[in-house]
């Protein structure tokens, strides 16, 4: 399709061409660095590998205690893979055209909008975290008994606790890749220090509620937050640790939908400044020869 007749097409239909396309992109990327068999023997082994060492880590804590504690911890073990790719995915994709493949500049050029590229390349990351998040939690349910039963979970609400959880995490990713137009030297370490900033005050591991009071007050502004809450209160049922004891499970949700489309609308205008800034300052495609 060549220019001219991109500008004509509808902007929502040249949208969802160009999301369609970078997902696919960004799913062979992924995926395609072996054979079928290679990968699927990597996707069971490494979150079965990841969830052993914090389970373990969880019982040295506990004295080998179960308890309801327990799935708290899980839950958010199995679901952070979102986060990883989701959030700091988006950014090392930028990176690594910029960096690594160095077709940034020919992305950017074509006539296609870069927001959606970023947007198709961040939901394939997230996508690739299914695999784990089900693998975990199919682990918790049948090795540690974590009490996720078919009579307690709330498909409907998780479902859509996991929904506007995806669309917090790639607003989140946004606001991240923003950061990465302008940085250039620390560009591949600013994504893994949000993602450890994100791990300590969202809830991932602790209920929020442990955290200083400073902090619980600033997990609150974040999308993640009210996602894992949401979802532990989906699958676990009514007996789940909570990181928001006061809240009922449709304010939780509430909370979660208002927050996230505050995040879309802050991430959509933080990309459009970052964006102008880096144009402006010549250093959209800059290289740092890292």
């Amino acid at each position: 399709m060549d220019a001219s007749l991109a500008r004509r097409e509808h902007p929502i239909r040249n949208w969802w061409r160009t999301l369609r396309v970078s997902y696919w992109l960004g799913w062979q990327v992924e995926t395609n660095w072996t054979d079928p068999l290679l990968f699927f023997i990597y996707s069971l082994a490494k979150p079965l590998g990841g969830v052993l060492i914090v389970v373990f880590m969880y019982f040295v804590v506990a004295r080998g205690a179960r308890g309801p504690m327990l799935g708290f911890f899980v839950v958010g073990t199995a679901l952070w893979p979102f986060v990883v790719r989701g959030v700091m995915g988006i950014a090392w994709g930028l990176i690594s055209d910029r960096e690594h493949w160095k077709t940034l500049r020919y992305i950017y050029t074509a006539p296609i909008p870069y927001r959606a590229y970023l947007v198709g390349r961040a939901l394939a990351q997230a996508t690739s975290a299914v695999a784990p998040a089900v693998i975990t939690l199919i682990f918790g349910r049948y090795v540690l008994g974590i009490p996720i039963h078919l009579a307690t979970v709330n498909v409907q609400y998780s479902a859509a606790a996991m929904v506007m959880g995806i669309a917090g995490i790639v607003a989140l990713g946004l606001v991240v890749v923003s950061a990465a137009m302008l940085i250039s030297g620390e560009a591949w370490r600013m994504p893994e220090g949000v993602g450890a900033a994100l791990y300590l005050v969202s809830g991932a591991i602790f209920p929020v509620t442990i955290l200083p009071g400073f902090l619980q007050s600033v997990a609150q502004i974040f999308p993640l937050t009210w996602w894992l809450e949401a979802m532990r209160r989906g699958l676990l049922g009514p007996d789940a640790v909570t990181s928001f004891p006061w809240a009922g499970d449709v304010q939780v949700l509430t909370y979660e939908l208002l927050v996230t489309l505050a995040w879309i609308g802050a991430a959509t205008v933080i990309f459009r400044i970052a964006e102008h800034r880096a144009r402006q300052l010549g250093v959209l495609d800059q290289e740092t020869a890292f």
